[in-house]
């Protein structure tokens, strides 16, 4: 496969963004939308379905839920995110648990060290944050560190469950604008669409199902559960 160019010093920023978000130091408060403090329903289900196999990574772990509850029905898990803040919180929530669950500070772009680990991916909610270029960049470091015949499932908000997202927090915190900043403006590329996800998986991965399903989050300031429209990709390493 091609490898597309490695990711940009913004890699620094964004750990920064997203450690203050994990400090409680945003508008969000003391949780983010996305920390729901259970597993993502959808993946539930494909553990359920026996759709999930051998050693699995937690893309963009968080705090850990997804992760954890693997761990807790006997899988080998890692779980890996950029933000420091996140993977304290996971490994304090491991401990307190009992759970054997490895946790570590890894850029996503790049996953340096993981090489032909993995045999299961999960990504909640990782891959709808990156462009076209950048989204290229994380399908090919998945590729380095998946076996042959790995699976990526990828839960992945719509741009539909997106504007419901951003208009609730709108509502119940006076920060946070009602609409979402105008992608071609601010983040040329980025999209929430199913095609955004084939077109990042084409090189190396073949499309085993893409279909609409439900990312669950949080409105942090009254812990009201919302069920958003979302895409799960599962995508077969080549």
């Amino acid at each position: 496969m091609t490898e597309p160019a490695g990711p940009s010093d913004g890699t620094n920023v964004m750990t920064e963004v997203f450690d203050a978000v994990y400090r409680g130091e945003s508008p969000f408060g003391k949780r983010p939308p996305w920390d729901i403090g259970t597993p993502q329903p959808a993946f539930v289900a494909l553990e359920e379905a026996g759709r999930i196999t051998g050693a699995v990574l937690d893309a963009g772990c968080g705090t850990g839920e997804d992760a954890l509850h693997l761990a807790g029905k006997g899988y080998a898990v890692t779980g890996l995110d950029l933000s420091p803040t996140a993977i304290a919180l996971a490994r304090d929530k491991a401990g307190e648990r009992g759970l054997d669950a490895v946790f570590e500070v890894a850029d996503a772009l790049e996953l340096t060290g993981y090489e032909g680990r993995f045999d299961t991916v999960l990504d909640s909610g990782l891959a709808h944050t990156f462009e076209a270029g950048r989204l290229r960049v994380y399908a090919a470091a998945l590729h380095r560190v998946c076996r042959p015949g790995a699976v990526a499932h990828i839960l992945s908000i719509s741009d539909q469950g997106a504007a419901r997202m951003q208009a609730r927090l709108a509502e119940a915190i006076e920060e946070i604008p009602a609409q979402l900043p105008d992608d071609d403006a601010a983040a040329p590329g980025l999209e929430r669409s199913s095609g955004h996800l084939r077109s990042g998986f084409a090189d190396g991965w073949t499309v085993e199902s893409l279909t609409e399903t439900r990312m669950r989050g949080i409105v942090p300031a009254t812990s009201e559960l919302l069920d958003l429209h979302a895409w799960l990709g599962s995508f077969r390493r080549d």
